[in-house]
């Protein structure tokens, strides 16, 4: 009589998962594989300020996971892990009960810093999780509609994200015949603090001849309907207010008793295994390489470790001892999208904005996408039974 398969479960469907069922599309693992998402899409990040701008349409940035798992012979479900029980090897989900697992791996990205701020949750729009780009695409359409020649728009946050987003949302109002006036606002003294001095410099002055007004060391401490209090500064009008202040852990793993950092995100070693549990693994946004601390909360990274999360469950999953490293890049290719026909690139000293970066970053971002949307079409099924 055969033993029953080692049960896999994939929590979240980010960058790293998109590969991990990429290669089960075409691998024989001896599990039984599952996905849980609490989206039934995921969003690719770096075409995510494209759609806002409107250079893309939601579906050539999105992925569907049941299919991406159908087509790697896994289950789906439409569901949100609420705890992990590591002694007793379960799971619990908001709406399916318990899951028995062997294994699991965590990719469920991270959430926006300072949403704890009075009215933050209430009046403003996220791009964490990613799929909140639609709901914030809907509000800037809806705000175009109305009418009004000027609008007041404010962006919390002047990481890479913030920057785009607002040039992304001042193009996608003035494309309608609206007039916006933008306003980034940074707790600290300069914009794009892991960038070069230079790089930061040509952003400020895209942003200035956009018309789109930096205020930096200045902290946006309250949000209301149609206006943001920032410290030293008052009461600010915002017809739209759009938080991207950094990343923040999900509350998932510190909740469960998990290894986690200081902040709360995941802790993992170079085989982006839990350091206290072999059982779990985790990579992207949501957890923390103990030997690399410093690693940023970006894509990039997740990207780069989904190799080596796919080798390391492959040999877990197979009785073997998972060898395979990561180590996070030194440099690497950083191109922004600034909705002007441009994108601004940095790489290993080199800063260009430029038509030749855009059509660089569109090559790349289109092929990323196309290299998981062009998989099996089959449907996934929902799994009838929870674990246990």
């Amino acid at each position: 009589m055969s033993s029953p398969l080692a049960r896999l479960i994939l929590v979240g469907g980010g960058h790293a998962h998109l590969e991990v069922l990429r290669r089960l599309s075409s691998a024989s693992l001896p599990a039984e594989v599952l996905l849980i998402s609490a989206y039934p899409r995921h969003h690719y990040s770096g075409m995510v300020p494209g759609y806002l701008g409107g250079i893309y349409t939601e579906d050539e940035i999105a992925f569907d996971l049941g299919r991406l798992a159908g087509g790697a012979n896994a289950r789906f479900l439409c569901d949100l892990v609420t705890r992990v029980d590591s002694r007793s090897r379960r799971l619990e989900t908001a709406g399916n009960g318990w899951f028995e697992y062997d294994w699991v791996s965590f990719n469920i990205g991270s959430l926006a810093a300072g949403s704890t701020a009075p009215g933050v949750r209430r009046h403003v729009q996220l791009v964490k999780p990613i799929s909140r780009a639609v709901e914030l695409k809907d509000e800037v359409l809806e705000l175009a509609c109305q009418g009004q020649r000027r609008v007041p728009i404010s962006v919390v946050g002047g990481g890479a994200a913030g920057v785009e987003v607002a040039l992304a949302v001042d193009r996608l109002l003035r494309d309608r015949g609206v007039s916006p006036e933008v306003t980034l606002w940074e707790a600290s003294g300069g914009i794009l603090r892991e960038y070069p001095r230079w790089f930061r410099r040509r952003a400020e002055s895209i942003l200035e001849r956009r018309g789109i007004s930096l205020r930096l060391d200045a902290r946006v401490e309250a949000v209301q309907s149609a206006s943001v209090r920032v410290k030293h500064e008052g009461q600010q009008a915002s017809a739209l207010t759009v938080w991207l202040a950094g990343a923040a852990a999900p509350p998932l793993f510190r909740e469960s008793g998990l290894a986690v950092d200081d902040r709360g995100f995941l802790l993992v070693d170079d085989r982006l295994r839990c350091v206290e549990d072999d059982r779990l693994f985790g990579a992207g946004d949501c957890v923390t390489p103990a030997h690399y601390p410093e690693t940023p909360k970006a894509g990039v990274y997740a990207v780069r470790e989904a190799p080596v999360l796919w080798k390391n469950l492959d040999a877990a999953i197979q009785g073997k001892q998972p060898e395979s490293r990561y180590r996070p890049q030194g440099q690497f290719l950083s191109i922004l999208n600034t909705c002007d026909g441009k994108a601004l690139l940095h790489y290993k000293g080199l800063v260009s904005h430029s038509r030749w970066a855009w059509w660089l970053k569109d090559w790349i971002d289109r092929r990323f996408v196309q290299k998981y949307q062009l998989g099996s079409a089959r449907a996934a099924p929902v799994p009838g039974r929870p674990g246990g």
